[in-house]
Protein backbone atom coordinates (compact mmCIF):
# COMPACT_ATOMS: atom_id res chain seq x y z
CA UNK A 1 0.00 0.00 0.00
CA UNK A 2 1.53 3.87 -1.15
CA UNK A 3 2.60 5.29 2.28
CA UNK A 4 -0.09 7.89 3.48
CA UNK A 5 2.19 10.12 4.73
CA UNK A 6 3.25 11.02 1.10
CA UNK A 7 2.41 13.27 -1.81
CA UNK A 8 3.65 12.39 -4.66
CA UNK A 9 6.49 10.14 -3.82
CA UNK A 10 7.88 12.51 -1.51
CA UNK A 11 7.74 12.59 2.34
CA UNK A 12 7.03 14.84 4.48
CA UNK A 13 10.44 15.30 5.64
CA UNK A 14 11.13 15.61 2.23
CA UNK A 15 8.39 18.47 1.83
CA UNK A 16 9.54 20.19 4.61
CA UNK A 17 12.77 20.49 3.32
CA UNK A 18 11.47 21.21 -0.62
CA UNK A 19 9.72 23.77 1.15
CA UNK A 20 12.50 25.26 3.43
CA UNK A 21 14.39 25.79 -0.24
CA UNK A 22 11.55 27.06 -2.15
CA UNK A 23 11.41 30.23 0.43
CA UNK A 24 15.02 30.28 1.85
CA UNK A 25 17.07 29.04 -0.91
CA UNK A 26 17.45 32.60 -2.64
CA UNK A 27 18.38 34.13 0.75
CA UNK A 28 21.05 30.96 0.82
CA UNK A 29 22.79 31.43 -2.43
CA UNK A 30 22.89 35.20 -1.22
CA UNK A 31 24.47 34.45 1.42
CA UNK A 32 26.72 32.27 -0.13
CA UNK A 33 28.04 34.39 -2.81
CA UNK A 34 28.21 37.23 0.06
CA UNK A 35 30.58 34.90 1.80
CA UNK A 36 32.60 34.11 -1.11
CA UNK A 37 32.65 37.73 -2.62
CA UNK A 38 34.25 38.72 1.24
CA UNK A 39 36.76 35.46 1.28
CA UNK A 40 38.09 36.75 -1.92
CA UNK A 41 37.85 40.26 -1.00
CA UNK A 42 40.07 39.31 2.47
CA UNK A 43 42.53 37.18 -0.07
CA UNK A 44 43.03 40.02 -2.38
CA UNK A 45 43.44 42.31 0.47
CA UNK A 46 45.92 40.31 1.84
CA UNK A 47 47.76 40.03 -1.42
CA UNK A 48 47.41 44.03 -1.89
CA UNK A 49 48.79 44.72 1.19
CA UNK A 50 51.47 42.22 1.26
CA UNK A 51 52.50 44.20 -1.98
CA UNK A 52 52.26 47.38 -0.42
CA UNK A 53 54.27 46.46 2.57
CA UNK A 54 56.60 44.84 0.52
CA UNK A 55 57.56 47.83 -2.00
CA UNK A 56 55.95 50.69 -0.15
CA UNK A 57 56.44 50.31 3.52
CA UNK A 58 59.28 47.53 4.86
CA UNK A 59 61.00 47.88 1.25
CA UNK A 60 62.50 51.30 2.46
CA UNK A 61 63.14 50.08 5.59
CA UNK A 62 64.45 46.92 4.90
CA UNK A 63 66.87 48.69 2.10
CA UNK A 64 67.65 51.25 5.02
CA UNK A 65 68.66 48.56 7.30
CA UNK A 66 70.96 46.79 4.53
CA UNK A 67 72.71 50.26 4.52
CA UNK A 68 73.18 51.36 7.80
CA UNK A 69 74.94 47.10 7.93
CA UNK A 70 77.02 48.08 4.99
CA UNK A 71 77.83 51.13 6.69
CA UNK A 72 78.48 50.00 10.11
CA UNK A 73 80.92 46.94 8.35
CA UNK A 74 82.83 49.87 7.10
CA UNK A 75 83.03 51.78 10.29
CA UNK A 76 84.34 48.28 12.03
CA UNK A 77 86.54 48.06 9.57
CA UNK A 78 87.99 51.29 9.37
CA UNK A 79 88.10 51.14 13.75
CA UNK A 80 89.75 47.35 13.21
CA UNK A 81 92.48 49.39 10.33
CA UNK A 82 92.79 51.85 12.98
CA UNK A 83 93.63 49.93 15.85
CA UNK A 84 97.14 49.78 17.18
CA UNK A 85 98.68 46.27 15.76
CA UNK A 86 100.65 44.32 18.41
CA UNK A 87 104.36 44.91 18.59
CA UNK A 88 106.97 42.85 17.86
CA UNK A 89 109.60 41.20 20.33
CA UNK A 90 112.90 39.04 19.39
CA UNK A 91 114.32 36.64 21.34
CA UNK A 92 115.92 36.68 24.28
CA UNK A 93 119.67 37.34 24.59
CA UNK A 94 121.60 36.41 27.50
CA UNK A 95 125.54 37.30 27.90
CA UNK A 96 128.05 36.43 30.17
CA UNK A 97 129.17 39.59 32.36
CA UNK A 98 131.53 39.91 35.58
CA UNK A 99 131.24 38.35 38.90
CA UNK A 100 128.88 35.53 36.93
CA UNK A 101 126.14 38.50 36.39
CA UNK A 102 124.12 38.40 33.24
CA UNK A 103 123.16 41.03 30.42
CA UNK A 104 120.02 40.63 29.34
CA UNK A 105 118.25 41.81 26.35
CA UNK A 106 115.26 42.16 23.85
CA UNK A 107 114.71 44.61 20.74
CA UNK A 108 111.11 45.51 20.66
CA UNK A 109 109.55 46.59 17.22
CA UNK A 110 106.41 49.07 16.88
CA UNK A 111 105.00 49.11 13.23
CA UNK A 112 102.26 51.25 13.73
CA UNK A 113 102.89 55.22 12.47
CA UNK A 114 100.54 56.79 14.81
CA UNK A 115 100.48 54.77 17.65
CA UNK A 116 103.14 54.63 20.90
CA UNK A 117 103.08 51.98 23.91
CA UNK A 118 104.14 52.40 27.60
CA UNK A 119 104.30 49.00 29.34
CA UNK A 120 106.21 47.03 32.03
CA UNK A 121 108.40 44.35 31.55
CA UNK A 122 110.71 42.00 33.37
CA UNK A 123 112.95 39.01 31.87
CA UNK A 124 112.71 35.33 33.90
CA UNK A 125 115.79 33.59 34.12
CA UNK A 126 115.55 29.74 35.48
CA UNK A 127 112.69 30.73 36.98
CA UNK A 128 113.56 33.86 38.65
CA UNK A 129 112.05 37.16 38.17
CA UNK A 130 114.16 40.04 37.86
CA UNK A 131 112.53 43.35 38.70
CA UNK A 132 109.47 44.94 37.32
CA UNK A 133 110.79 48.20 34.77
CA UNK A 134 109.20 50.71 32.79
CA UNK A 135 109.92 51.26 28.43
CA UNK A 136 108.44 52.39 26.03
CA UNK A 137 108.39 52.07 22.30
CA UNK A 138 108.31 55.22 19.84
CA UNK A 139 106.28 54.81 16.48
CA UNK A 140 107.83 52.28 14.00
CA UNK A 141 110.74 52.07 15.97
CA UNK A 142 112.76 50.34 17.43
CA UNK A 143 113.50 49.82 21.36
CA UNK A 144 116.33 47.75 22.99
CA UNK A 145 114.93 46.89 26.29
CA UNK A 146 117.39 45.42 28.73
CA UNK A 147 118.61 44.02 31.74
CA UNK A 148 121.77 44.31 33.09
CA UNK A 149 123.84 42.81 35.55
CA UNK A 150 121.61 40.55 37.03
CA UNK A 151 122.88 37.51 39.41
CA UNK A 152 121.06 35.15 39.50
CA UNK A 153 120.83 32.10 42.29
CA UNK A 154 120.78 29.39 39.80
CA UNK A 155 124.21 28.60 39.27
CA UNK A 156 125.29 28.38 35.32
CA UNK A 157 121.60 29.78 34.04
CA UNK A 158 122.06 31.09 30.50
CA UNK A 159 118.61 31.14 29.37
CA UNK A 160 115.70 33.69 29.71
CA UNK A 161 112.15 34.33 28.76
CA UNK A 162 110.54 38.46 28.57
CA UNK A 163 107.53 39.08 29.65
CA UNK A 164 105.65 42.35 29.08
CA UNK A 165 102.98 43.78 31.54
CA UNK A 166 100.40 46.96 31.70
CA UNK A 167 100.89 48.03 27.70
CA UNK A 168 99.26 51.16 27.83
CA UNK A 169 98.78 52.78 23.79
CA UNK A 170 99.08 56.35 22.85
CA UNK A 171 97.99 58.25 19.92
CA UNK A 172 100.42 60.63 18.09
CA UNK A 173 99.03 64.22 18.43
CA UNK A 174 98.97 65.48 15.14
CA UNK A 175 99.18 69.12 16.50
CA UNK A 176 102.40 68.21 18.72
CA UNK A 177 103.81 66.50 15.73
CA UNK A 178 102.78 69.35 13.46
CA UNK A 179 100.92 66.48 10.78
CA UNK A 180 104.15 64.41 10.53
CA UNK A 181 106.06 62.35 13.12
CA UNK A 182 109.13 61.46 11.08
CA UNK A 183 109.42 65.16 9.96
CA UNK A 184 109.42 65.82 14.01
CA UNK A 185 111.53 63.11 14.43
CA UNK A 186 114.06 64.25 12.28
CA UNK A 187 113.82 67.63 13.28
CA UNK A 188 114.39 66.77 16.99
CA UNK A 189 116.64 64.31 17.18
CA UNK A 190 119.93 63.57 15.06
CA UNK A 191 123.06 62.34 17.38
CA UNK A 192 125.98 61.53 15.90
CA UNK A 193 128.72 59.55 16.97
CA UNK A 194 132.41 60.15 15.34
CA UNK A 195 135.62 58.20 15.73
CA UNK A 196 134.36 54.91 17.64
CA UNK A 197 137.13 53.25 18.55
CA UNK A 198 138.01 49.87 20.75
CA UNK A 199 140.83 49.66 22.59
CA UNK A 200 141.88 46.21 24.28
CA UNK A 201 145.32 47.18 25.73
CA UNK A 202 143.85 49.58 28.62
CA UNK A 203 145.53 48.77 32.11
CA UNK A 204 143.32 49.28 35.17
CA UNK A 205 145.41 47.81 38.50
CA UNK A 206 147.21 44.80 37.10
CA UNK A 207 144.12 44.02 34.71
CA UNK A 208 143.87 45.08 31.11
CA UNK A 209 140.09 46.18 30.34
CA UNK A 210 138.65 47.49 27.07
CA UNK A 211 137.12 50.57 26.57
CA UNK A 212 135.09 52.26 23.54
CA UNK A 213 135.71 56.09 22.92
CA UNK A 214 133.64 57.96 20.49
CA UNK A 215 132.49 61.65 20.17
CA UNK A 216 129.18 62.41 20.74
CA UNK A 217 127.40 64.94 18.59
CA UNK A 218 123.93 66.66 18.85
CA UNK A 219 123.76 67.95 15.87
CA UNK A 220 119.88 69.20 16.15
CA UNK A 221 118.28 72.23 18.03
CA UNK A 222 117.24 70.43 20.76
CA UNK A 223 118.43 69.16 24.47
CA UNK A 224 117.53 66.23 26.51
CA UNK A 225 117.97 65.96 30.27
CA UNK A 226 118.64 62.26 29.19
CA UNK A 227 119.94 60.17 26.66
CA UNK A 228 120.30 56.40 26.93
CA UNK A 229 123.10 55.05 24.73
CA UNK A 230 123.13 51.07 23.71
CA UNK A 231 126.66 50.08 23.24
CA UNK A 232 127.36 46.62 21.89
CA UNK A 233 130.44 45.23 20.92
CA UNK A 234 130.48 42.46 18.09
CA UNK A 235 133.22 39.84 16.25
CA UNK A 236 131.72 38.66 13.35
CA UNK A 237 128.13 40.48 13.00
CA UNK A 238 127.36 38.46 16.16
CA UNK A 239 126.95 40.53 19.53
CA UNK A 240 129.17 39.47 22.18
CA UNK A 241 128.99 42.04 24.89
CA UNK A 242 126.37 44.81 25.60
CA UNK A 243 125.80 47.86 27.95
CA UNK A 244 124.52 51.29 28.51
CA UNK A 245 125.24 54.43 29.77
CA UNK A 246 122.77 57.54 30.72
CA UNK A 247 124.28 60.93 28.92
CA UNK A 248 122.67 63.52 31.10
CA UNK A 249 122.29 67.38 30.28
CA UNK A 250 122.89 67.32 26.80
CA UNK A 251 123.27 70.81 24.83
CA UNK A 252 122.03 71.41 21.25
CA UNK A 253 124.68 71.22 18.98
CA UNK A 254 127.35 69.79 21.96
CA UNK A 255 130.25 67.53 21.11
CA UNK A 256 131.12 65.32 24.34
CA UNK A 257 133.88 62.94 24.43
CA UNK A 258 132.28 59.37 25.13
CA UNK A 259 134.42 56.36 27.10
CA UNK A 260 133.26 53.27 28.22
CA UNK A 261 135.18 50.69 30.09
CA UNK A 262 134.22 46.75 29.46
CA UNK A 263 135.84 45.16 32.65
CA UNK A 264 135.28 41.70 30.87
CA UNK A 265 137.56 43.11 27.69
CA UNK A 266 136.16 40.37 25.18
CA UNK A 267 138.63 39.08 22.89
CA UNK A 268 138.02 39.40 19.33
CA UNK A 269 136.21 42.54 19.25
CA UNK A 270 135.41 43.66 15.29
CA UNK A 271 132.63 46.75 15.56
CA UNK A 272 131.03 48.88 18.07
CA UNK A 273 127.45 49.30 17.32
CA UNK A 274 125.87 52.55 19.36
CA UNK A 275 121.84 53.02 19.44
CA UNK A 276 120.47 56.24 21.16
CA UNK A 277 117.06 56.03 22.71
CA UNK A 278 115.14 58.90 24.24
CA UNK A 279 111.55 59.26 24.50
CA UNK A 280 110.99 62.37 21.76
CA UNK A 281 106.70 62.21 22.93
CA UNK A 282 108.09 62.91 26.02
CA UNK A 283 108.14 66.89 27.14
CA UNK A 284 109.73 65.80 30.20
CA UNK A 285 113.06 64.84 27.95
CA UNK A 286 113.90 68.17 26.65
CA UNK A 287 115.78 70.48 28.14
CA UNK A 288 113.05 73.28 27.21
CA UNK A 289 109.16 73.10 26.94
CA UNK A 290 109.19 74.79 23.72
CA UNK A 291 110.13 71.25 21.55
CA UNK A 292 106.67 71.58 19.69
CA UNK A 293 107.47 74.56 17.83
Amino acid sequence: MPDENSIGGLTAGELQVATWWVRNGAAVRKAGYTALIALCAILWGYTLWGLLDAYAISYPRESRLTRDIALNQQYLAALESDRPQSVAISEVSVYQSTDNRLDMGVTITNPNPQWWAEFNYRFNVSGEDTPLRSGYVLPQGEQQVLELGYKAETKGARSASFAVENVRWHRVDPYFVSGSYPDFKAKRFNLQFLDVTYDSNLTVGNKKVGQTSFTLVNDSAFGYWGVDLVIRLERAGNTIAIQQVKVTNLQPGEKRLMQIVWPDNPAGTTQTEITPQVNLLDAGSYLTTQYFK
